[in-house]
């Protein structure tokens, strides 16, 4: 299973399934022929020989006496897991043991001395660094198109600090998700930080993205919650102090939230944390007759003032419709109730609510907003929708190699958008998406705010047997374009790695841009951190 090591996403212990009803939901709405299927790789091919290693034996010599004879790679394998993400044509192509534009080699220091030590000899020999956390990325940011060094963080994994009467913790970039939480909820705290790559991802790599969890709405996107940083650059070493607040000019820790490695290293972070107890969560979901009247309902919730959820979550009409396929539903005795009762199959959309805090707190928030949604047309649906989601949250990334060993393309793209356009942008890209035969496309909005909220595409389709990469750029590149015509942002909380550097100076503006060349300037005069296009930088 060489192939399927390198580009499978999670536990390489864990392939997730699905049902035999959702499988058979699948092969109606997409029919491939076994013949297509049998001829896809499952993970047994072995991987093309990659480019040979361009450092030079005494450079590869200075790093082994920097961080030790173990900790520097250079075998095939481990050279092509750092130089892919999970972006579409990356795993496609390395299904079929392609993997271009990769490192030369792969360095795991355990300190920022030994980190300080490999940027300034890579300074000096102009050689690449690309930061490496968990390799998540769905940007494009790991590639390496000028070879060089991937920095592997995963051996700065220590909580330095918890504090209970600042409500901080103070972690290593390389430090997991389910261990910072772990530590967290043990004291009763959580960090409120919750991707769906949770479970392979890191603090750095959290930073790095400028991302966002499943609970941003209440608890708010990284930037929200990181209060500093510690970065190694090619230039030195940037520590910022950390203050609750402060006037002393911008804050240039945030000048490293979502460079992706183009900066420099992020190192150390420290984080708000808030006190949490699970038991105190109150939760409900409803479903609406139409997408416009739940959207209504998340917007006056968002403005009302009077509190919000940790986790809200709306699915359009399609993803609630395909849920039912895929949870059994379809055709069931809630299915056919909510119809008899005018909540119609492809017209209906389901709402999520969470809400973290004090039990008097929680309750008082959801029961305002069962009156908000109750004047909106929304019916309850109770905890168990909520309930089944969160037991599914993580896992269903997996499904993605599964999908695709079935011979069905899918893949997402997001925005943010004001509450003023979300309709626009949502029905204008959603019809460009269903222009192409076959497609479906499931969007959800799982980030909210009071001034606008994101919108989440998934589009699955069957392969082009002849031409998968060229089709599914050609319609890639057609969902970025309509999706900035019609006023979303390029990224909500992936990012923009080299994906969408294209698009950058549209996004951004001439000066912009030249603003951002002029910090890439100074922290990195050399232009070795993560270099070839990254956030349109030349």
């Amino acid at each position: 299973m060489q192939t399927r090591n390198i580009y499978k996403w999670g536990s390489p212990e864990v392939e997730e399934k699905l049902p035999s009803h959702t499988l058979d939901f699948l092969n109606k709405q997409f029919p491939i022929s076994n013949e297509f299927k049998s001829s896809l790789p499952k993970g047994e091919l072995e991987l093309k020989p990659l480019k040979k290693s361009k450092l030079s034996s005494a450079n590869i010599a200075k790093l082994k006496k920097i961080v030790g004879n173990s900790n520097v790679s250079f075998d095939d394998v481990s050279r092509a897991k750092h130089s892919i993400g999970k972006f579409y044509t990356e795993i496609y192509k390395a299904r079929f043991g392609e993997v271009s534009d990769v490192v030369d080699v792969v360095v795991t220091p355990k300190n920022e001395k030994e980190i300080e030590e490999i940027l300034s000899l890579a300074n000096s020999n102009k050689i690449p660094v690309i930061p490496f956390g968990a390799g998540s990325t769905v940007t494009k940011a790991l590639q390496a198109p000028k070879g060089g060094i991937s920095l592997d963080l995963s051996r700065l994994n220590r909580i330095i600090e918890f504090n209970a009467i600042d409500s901080t913790v103070t972690v290593e970039a390389g430090v997991y998700g389910p261990e910072l939480e772990k530590h967290l909820n043990e004291r009763g705290y959580t960090c409120g930080h919750f991707p769906q790559s949770f479970e392979f991802s890191t603090v750095g790599g959290w930073i790095a993205a400028k991302g966002a969890g499943q609970a941003s709405t209440g608890y708010g996107k990284i930037e929200d919650i990181l209060l500093g940083l510690t970065a190694i650059t090619p230039s030195g070493k940037f520590e910022s102090k950390v203050y609750p607040a402060a006037s002393i000019g911008p804050d240039m820790f945030r000048l490293f939230l979502g460079t992706e490695g183009s900066f420099g290293v992020i190192t150390k972070a420290t984080l708000k944390i808030r006190k949490y107890h699970s038991e105190n969560s109150a939760k409900g979901s409803f479903i609406f007759k139409n997408f416009e009247k739940a959207v209504e309902t998340m917007r006056e919730v968002m403005q009302g003032g009077f509190g919000k959820p940790h986790f809200f979550r709306i699915q359009d009409p399609e993803e609630t419709d395909i849920s039912f396929h895929m949870s059994g539903l379809h055709g069931g005795k809630e299915d056919l109730f909510l119809r008899f009762i005018g909540y119609k199959p492809m017209e209906r959309s389901l709402m999520h609510i969470i809400v973290d805090g004090d039990p008097s707190y929680s309750k008082e928030v959801l029961k305002k907003i069962k009156k908000i949604a109750k004047r909106n047309g929304g019916f309850s649906t109770g905890e168990s929708p909520v309930n089944k989601w969160l037991h599914q949250r993580y896992s269903s990334a997996y499904l993605r190699d599964y999908l695709m060993d079935e011979g069905i393309r899918i893949d997402t793209l997001e925005t943010a958008v004001s509450w003023s356009n979300l309709h626009t942008l949502w029905e204008n890209t959603r019809a460009y998406i269903k222009s192409f035969e076959n497609t479906s496309c499931m969007v959800h909005i799982s980030h909210a705010y009071e001034n606008g909220a994101n919108l989440y595409f998934i589009f699955l389709s069957p392969m082009n047997k002849q031409n998968e990469i060229t089709d599914f750029i050609k319609f890639h590149k057609g969902i970025i374009d309509s999706i900035h015509q019609n006023g979303g942002s390029l990224s909500h909380h992936h990012g923009i790695g080299r994906m969408l550097s294209p698009w950058m100076e549209k996004e951004v503006g001439e000066e912009g841009l030249r603003i951002l060349s002029s910090l890439k300037k100074t922290f990195d005069p050399k232009g070795i951190m993560n270099p070839g296009g990254l956030l349109g930088l030349k």
